[in-house]
């Protein structure tokens, strides 16, 4: 369903506490929250596996999904909305710094292509929304973004 975000219709509201997407409907199931859809997605289509069958890597993909969704992406977001921009750029040029450094002589973040890599794609792409940029001083995180930007999969999405 596609909504206005600044006038939120009732249905988002009953399907999701938190009147936030996505929000998925799977027959009577709904499924909200980015990183638990991913999960809830990937049990359910196995044979697509997008999580490392051993935990200890398990556990490092829900650890940099994390600093996706609670660092990364919240000083983006408070830069977007004008909120403590310094302190927040401040914060989002070490977390790039912190993935730079991850990503140096590495494919992907964790092992093989994963959820890890799926969740920050949305980032990627709104670099220019969130007021970020990558450049050459990131090497090895311009290298993975431009690398997940160009999967076919991805440049197929509008």
């Amino acid at each position: 369903m596609e909504c206005d975000l600044g006038n939120k219709p009732e249905e988002l509201l009953r399907l999701n506490p938190y009147a936030k997407v996505p929000v998925l409907v799977d027959g009577d199931t709904v499924v909200y929250e980015s990183a638990v859809i991913n999960e809830y997605l990937e049990e359910k289509f196995p044979q697509t596996p997008l999580m490392p069958r051993d935990l200890a890597l398990r556990s490092q993909v829900r650890i940099w999904i994390d600093f996706c969704n609670t660092r990364l992406q919240a000083a983006a977001g408070n830069i977007r909305h004008d909120h403590d921009v310094e302190n927040n750029r401040k914060r989002l040029a070490q977390h790039l710094k912190t993935l730079d450094e991850r990503m140096a002589g590495q494919d992907f973040i964790v092992g093989d292509y994963s959820l890890a890599d799926i969740t920050y794609i949305p980032f990627f792409t709104r670099g220019d929304h969130y007021r970020v940029s990558i450049g050459d001083d990131l090497p090895n995180l311009k290298r993975w973004r431009d690398s997940l930007l160009e999967r076919p999969k991805v440049k197929a999405t509008p």
